[in-house]
């Protein structure tokens, strides 16, 4: 039996599409446990009136206490060999679950990294990985360079894509962290893992619509201590597994600074002298990583200006940078 954990917050506009697609499964040996956060609005009382229409619909109530919380209370609670996780305001196709439960049984794999479809304001981008077959004690140079490159583009990153055996889970997801917590887990799953594969199918629908660019300068600030805590747990994953990192960890945490840095230029509340103060603090922040002697691939080119000058910590230039790339978004958006 798969059981499939759906943690509810907020959810009362998208929950119904999501339960629909689960129960659409095409393998039927399964269970939806409802995890219901403790939501503000009528989510948990749809998620009751659900349960009512089928029962392999378990729901669970707790108070808020945020998604990593409900998904460790959905591994608890689970009773299938495998485990699931899907969020409330996303949704699956009809073979998703029988997709990922072939892959797992046809290689005797531990945990199967599937593809997605990112649904991006109104477009689909299909993000796919490349096939592999990963056995973790003996990986060749073709397997290991393969498996950073999935790494790299991002599927550890978050849970949904992934199909995970229950017992197999000896480490939670990290609740102290509101930052890559899922990678976290992921890193800690294959670590317990003797195989992995990675097929070229997209399982999951992702939505993602404009929640804004704006953070305070609280979260941002602690945003560097949680870069620098992901930083040295993907260096010792990858030192654990007798893989060379190629400064895939030191890249991710220049990333996440360049993201935040280019956000920077939609922050209206922050006034020109405090998004330099902010720039500052990244530069000091990057100094004290000690990535300069880190091989720091960027893809995009954007980046790469941005991180020429932030590295030598020019910073005013930096601000104007992230202020025309800015601008140049804005016009790209409203002609396309």
């Amino acid at each position: 039996m798969i059981s499939v954990i759906v943690p509810v917050y907020k959810s009362e506009k998208t929950l119904q599409r999501c339960v629909d697609s689960l129960l659409a499964q095409t393998y039927k040996d399964f269970e939806i446990l409802l995890i219901v956060d403790g939501p503000p609005d009528n989510s948990g009382v749809l998620c009751e009136q659900l349960a009512e229409t089928d029962s392999r619909i378990r729901v669970i109530h707790q108070e808020n206490q945020g998604v990593s919380k409900a998904r460790n209370r959905g591994i608890a609670e689970a009773r299938g060999e495998y485990i699931r996780f899907v969020d409330s305001d996303d949704y699956i196709d009809p073979d998703s679950n029988d997709i990922l439960l072939q892959a797992m049984q046809a290689t005797d794999a531990d945990l199967v990294i599937a593809g997605y479809h990112h649904l991006y304001f109104g477009r689909d981008i299909i993000k796919l990985p490349k096939t592999g077959c990963f056995e973790f004690a003996s990986m060749s140079q073709k397997d290991e360079k393969e498996f950073l490159d999935i790494y790299k583009k991002g599927f550890l990153n978050m849970p949904w894509n992934k199909l995970y055996k229950k017992e197999l889970i000896q480490k939670p997801f990290p609740t102290d962290l509101n930052l890559g917590e899922d990678l976290l887990f992921n890193q800690a799953y294959i670590l317990q893992c003797k195989k992995c594969v990675s097929i070229t199918a997209p399982v999951c629908n992702y939505i993602q619509d404009d929640r804004g660019t704006t953070l305070s300068t609280k979260k941002r600030m602690d945003k560097i201590p949680i870069a620098f805590r992901l930083y040295e747990e993907s260096s010792h994953f990858f030192k654990t597994l007798s893989i060379s990192d190629g400064d895939i960890p030191a890249t991710k945490v220049v990333m996440e600074f360049l993201d935040d840095l280019e956000g920077l230029a939609y922050d209206r509340e922050m006034s020109r002298q405090k998004k330099t103060e902010m720039i500052h603090v990244y530069e000091e922040a990057l100094k004290s990583l000690d990535v300069a002697h880190k091989k720091i691939s960027l893809e995009q080119i954007d980046y790469k200006i941005i991180y020429h000058f932030h590295k030598k910590n020019c910073t005013t230039m930096v601000y104007f940078l992230i202020v025309i790339r800015g601008i140049v978004v804005k016009l790209l958006k409203k002609r396309g």
